[in-house]
């Protein structure tokens, strides 16, 4: 009896993710499964001819030479709450860390808190393994403490994440305990060092891979994010494309660790037009809509002896959507015509509490509505406007500058994951 054929269904394939805290290019090994229901992975290699003449009568080339590589990824699905903060901290890189207080064990800065520093030092001692949040606001951040030393003030080491300090703080800021659920604030990192966000790494199973059955895109640098929902029949899903290095064999085999949060429907979501999303600027007609964050990349490459890049450059931002309204008067094309530029403030909430709750919250601190269309063929009048987001201080992070949008995610994730 013949031997079976090998082959490998693509029913069992998976996607993780890791944070490359070592830099661009690291690979990191998964340590997150990202929840998607599509994936394109495509590696590409490009070839330098030799054509020079050797008195023959043919102008194919006499030789191909490796030159340099890159991959281009496209992935997406459902938007899960405890996931998406990996792509909105790739793309715009500015992040605030705010904990829910646990309501002890509260102490203040003794010394300034500088940027980069690995440990701080306190008026009271804190345990070993506490979650701790630094600071407020904006500049906020959350860390997992080591083993306490001194007398007072007491040096608290911060083990996770690692990298020490994003922002500076002053002394007598306040350092509390906390717990989840957390919140995450992601803005466009500007300030004075090179404005590079975070990379990350992403592992992809299929099964092809020898040994390991999977192969990991190191670098990875997202060009594009976007949301879409609609009140009707949708989740709200999101998508991404990007660059990263050539693809890596896996290591070691990958195990699919998939959370159990749920997407969220997309009737939840509420929209505020000119201001929050409640009382006099809550706006009830918005049927479906879609928002895209956009990112210049360019990867750099350099005599290093490698053919992957030096650097994918990340350059700058913008945001563009749009929103279908059931009419209820001219609102959305007035906005268009009389150059409005309102606040624009969407949220999606899955309606549970404590670490269970899931919030989505987008802020555009000015949408300017470039285009409005009328449609009168449908059941109901509607109009189909489309906008761009214009940069603010309203959105900026603790890195200061301007930014086109601030997300703001409610969940349950352990500070460092992303």
């Amino acid at each position: 009896m013949p031997a079976t054929p090998t082959t490998f269904a693509p029913t069992k394939q998976f996607v993780g993710v890791a944070a490359e805290t070592a830099g661009q290019g690291s690979g990191t090994p998964m340590t997150s499964t990202v929840l998607v229901d599509s994936v394109k992975a495509k590696d590409n290699q490009t070839f330098l001819d030799d054509k020079s003449w050797r008195g023959s009568m043919a102008t194919d080339s006499f030789a191909k030479i490796p030159g340099t590589k890159t991959a281009d990824i496209e992935l997406g699905g459902p938007a899960y709450g405890d996931g998406l903060g990996f792509w909105l901290r790739n793309i715009l890189g500015d992040v605030a860390w705010v904990g829910t207080s646990t309501g002890s064990g509260g102490t203040t800065l003794s010394v300034l808190g500088a940027v980069g520093a690995s440990s701080i030092q306190t008026a009271a001692t804190i345990p070993a393994g506490t979650t701790v949040q630094i600071g407020s606001g904006s500049t906020a951040e959350c860390f997992i403490t080591g083993t306490p030393t001194g007398a007072g003030p007491y040096t608290i080491p911060l083990t996770t994440p690692v990298g020490g300090l994003v922002f500076q703080h002053a002394i007598g800021q306040p350092v509390q305990p906390v717990t989840g659920p957390y919140s995450q604030a992601y803005s466009l990192l500007n300030g004075s060092g090179s404005s590079q966000p975070m990379t990350h790494a992403l592992t992809h199973f299929l099964g092809p891979t020898a040994a390991t059955g999977a192969r990991i895109y190191p670098g990875l640098c997202l060009s594009e994010l976007g949301l879409k929902w609609s009140a009707e029949s949708e989740l709200l899903t999101w998508s991404g494309k990007g660059t990263s290095w050539a693809s890596i064999p896996a290591g070691a085999t990958p195990v699919a660790n998939p959370s159990t949060v749920l997407p969220v429907a997309s009737w939840r979501m509420v929209i505020g037009i000119g201001g929050p999303a409640a009382g006099g600027t809550l706006i009830s007609t918005v049927s479906d809509g879609e928002l895209t964050i956009k990112r210049e990349l360019e990867p750099k490459f350099t005599t290093t002896g490698s053919q992957n890049p030096y650097i994918i450059q990340r350059g700058g931002v913008s945001v563009e959507g749009k929103l279908t309204f059931v009419a209820a008067d001219e609102s959305p094309l007035l906005w268009m015509l009389n150059n409005t530029q309102p606040s624009l403030q969407l949220i999606l909430d899955n309606g549970l509490t404590g670490p269970n709750k899931i919030t989505f919250q987008v802020d555009l601190g000015a949408a300017a509505f470039t285009d409005s269309e009328a449609d009168g063929s449908k059941s109901a009048v509607e109009y189909s406007n489309s906008f761009n987001a214009i940069l603010t201080t309203t959105n900026a992070g603790g890195s200061g500058g301007y930014s086109p949008i601030k997300v703001t995610m409610t969940n349950n994730v352990a500070p460092g994951t992303f």
